[in-house]
């Protein structure tokens, strides 16, 4: 029988270079490589609207050219070649057998498969009777075995199918690696609580990667049932070399999603659930944060109040948007339950309302070991109490929008004050005032104008290049300055034997010398030290005293041009004699000393502001102002 060629489509190709699907339509476009003519492979077949092409062909060609950023394309190219039409629970099957039998699938007949099958499962839990119903191609076994060959063990091989054609095909899309961790911290939280020498997770239903990214801190996992579903998590713990039962035991956590259901089972599966909690058992429930967290109406919200008076919700959390991919604008909601104490007062939250940087894993862990612990007069970071009676009365939504919890007052008072004070003694400072005495001057028929192109012409403005500069090489406490038109805040700092030894032929800085740049818009800015680097794409200009203006009064012109993208050369310039231009100069300066005492000033009062609304707010500070004096 003659086989297949193995084929890679161009998303394919892009995950064995290791760059982005974009990058390899260009790599198509551009034939010329360093000088050669070395095109990209024709295609060999198109399926389904997309383009196949040969996998030898393509890893000649990436070896030839030296493109993307895998230099061991041709060990993994094997991974990827996935063989059409065939679904990835049943590659997954083949997987799983070889990694239990050690066995080349492509070498075994029908007969013998079955034999081995029957071997390593013998209660028929995993894949005997996958095996005995399916008359996979020569390719399909062949791939795993190359899958296998191509991966270190079969926990990658498992990643590169899930991650792979096969999955992309199925338009398999879970929980965000984010909603995963977050879950992982709640399901750790609630194993410690029952008992720190670990307990067993329960696969209740949904979202089976998850059960098998949360297995690792558990004992082992339970996947009870003979279902399509409770297979195929057995098989994928099997490769992962994670220990299953079937047999619920009590005193374990378990783990349901409801995530993407009908609302009516959901409901149902939520309740059954619950009134099925032993009293050393856990719960943990992720589904849509309108079916737990938001007000129902009807017999939705009839059903849900029937859960919820079992007294078992010990935390309830709204989940931060974008943590399902199927709905990234969807929030999520979670659920502990325990059937261990009856529950007045649940606690709950809304993590919707915390910044990114806020939301520490390690204390919302802490948040609900409190919650199931019911401990009185506990401090929270992220949940607060709610009333279980006003919920079910008045049909109030579980989790309502931007709870959190009461903040104590803080013990960093004199923190606090200190930040207030600290600006206070900016603002408190009199802003000196800025006047200039302008009078009629002796006019002139003529009004010269010069552009920066004639005066380097002219040898009274030198133009100097900067350098690219990389960020890796920075400094925090290096005292060479790398400047940008751009950037008027703390600059990039590097070593001064770095920037000698990575930057030999950087241009530095003279005191004076304008930095400025063409794009997005002009911008300019007077280094006034000088020996610094000056970060690509700025430039440097270098103005000659007989230029007949002063570096602040042009980079001040260069500020006021339009936002329309010229070149530098056109740019035009006033040349005024020596003494005007020294007066201009020295009023520019001075203007431009004030504008930063005022935008001193100005930034010191944003500090201030935020510092006593916080302050007041976490009771460290009281005020006091001038009126009330």
């Amino acid at each position: 029988m003659t086989r297949a060629v193995p084929t890679l489509t161009l998303q394919d190709v892009a995950d064995l270079a290791r760059v982005r699907r974009p990058v390899v339509s260009t790599w198509r476009n551009r034939p010329r490589v360093r000088g050669k003519n070395l095109p990209f492979p024709e295609p060999v077949d198109v399926s389904g609207g997309i383009e196949r092409f040969s996998r030898n062909d393509v890893v000649i060609w990436l070896e030839r050219t030296r493109r993307g950023r895998n230099a061991e394309a041709h060990l993994d190219a094997p991974a990827l070649s996935v063989p059409d039409d065939v679904p990835l629970d049943e590659l997954v099957t083949w997987l799983c057998l070889a990694v239990m039998t050690g066995e080349e699938l492509a070498e075994t007949s029908a007969e013998q498969r079955v034999c081995i099958a029957r071997a390593v499962d013998t209660d028929d839990q995993l894949l005997l009777r996958e095996v005995v119903a399916s008359t996979p191609a020569t390719d399909t076994l062949q791939f795993v075995d190359d899958l296998i060959e191509a991966s270190y063990g079969g926990s990658e091989a498992l990643d590169r199918l899930e991650q792979g054609r096969a999955a992309r095909t199925a338009a398999t899309r879970g929980l965000t690696p984010e909603a995963v961790h977050l879950v992982q911290a709640v399901a750790d939280a609630c194993s410690l609580h029952i008992d720190p020498e670990g307990v067993p997770l329960v696969h209740v239903g949904g979202a089976s990667a998850t059960t098998l990214a949360l297995a690792g801190t558990f004992a082992h996992v339970v996947v009870p049932g003979d279902g399509a579903e409770q297979r195929d998590i057995r098989r994928k713990a099997t490769i992962r070399s994670i220990d299953t039962t079937t047999q619920v035991t009590s005193g374990g956590v378990r783990w349901l999603s409801v995530v993407g259901g009908e609302i009516d089972e959901n409901l149902k599966r939520i309740d059954d659930l619950v009134l099925e909690l032993g009293r050393h058992d856990l719960a943990v429930l992720l589904g849509p944060a309108s079916l737990l967290c938001d007000e129902l109406n009807g017999e939705h919200e009839l059903n849900r109040a029937h859960t919820l008076r079992s007294n078992s919700l010990a935390a309830a959390l709204r989940l931060p948007r974008g943590m399902w991919r199927e709905a990234h604008r969807q929030a999520l909601g979670l659920w502990v339950c325990t059937g261990e104490v009856t529950i007045e007062r649940p606690l709950v939250a809304d993590l919707g309302a915390f910044t990114s940087g806020e939301l520490a894993l390690d204390d919302l862990a802490a948040d609900v070991t409190g919650a199931l612990e019911a401990a009185e007069g506990r401090a929270f970071r992220y949940l607060r109490p709610h009333h279980l009676p006003l919920i079910l009365s008045s049909r109030a939504p579980v989790v309502p929008r931007g709870v959190r919890a009461v903040q104590i007052a803080t013990t960093e008072i004199e923190r606090q004050v200190s930040v207030i004070n600290s600006a206070t003694l900016v603002t408190s400072e009199p802003i000196p005032t800025f006047d200039v005495l302008a009078e009629a001057a002796q006019g002139s028929m003529v009004v010269r104008r010069r552009s920066l192109a004639e005066l380097k012409e002219l040898g009274h403005l030198q133009m100097l290049r900067g350098s690219r500069i990389n960020p890796g090489h920075a400094d925090p406490v290096g005292s060479v300055a790398v400047l940008s038109a751009a950037d008027a805040g703390d600059p990039l700092r590097l070593d001064p034997f770095d920037a000698m030894r990575w930057y030999p032929r950087a241009v530095r800085t003279d005191p004076g010398d304008v930095i400025f740049a063409e794009r997005p818009r002009p911008l300019a800015r007077v280094d006034v030290h000088g020996g610094s680097l000056v970060a690509s794409p700025s430039r440097i200009l270098r103005v000659s005293s007989r230029a007949g203006i002063g570096p602040h009064a042009v980079a001040a012109i260069i500020n006021r041009l339009p936002d329309e993208v010229t070149e530098w050369q056109t740019w035009s310039v006033p040349v005024l004699n020596s003494s005007e231009a020294k007066r201009l100069e020295n009023a520019v300066t001075a203007a431009r000393e004030h504008e930063a005492n005022l935008r001193r000033h100005l930034s010191a009062t944003q500090d201030l502001i935020t510092a006593m609304i916080a302050g007041v707010a976490a009771g460290a500070v009281t005020l006091t102002t001038q009126i009330e004096q």
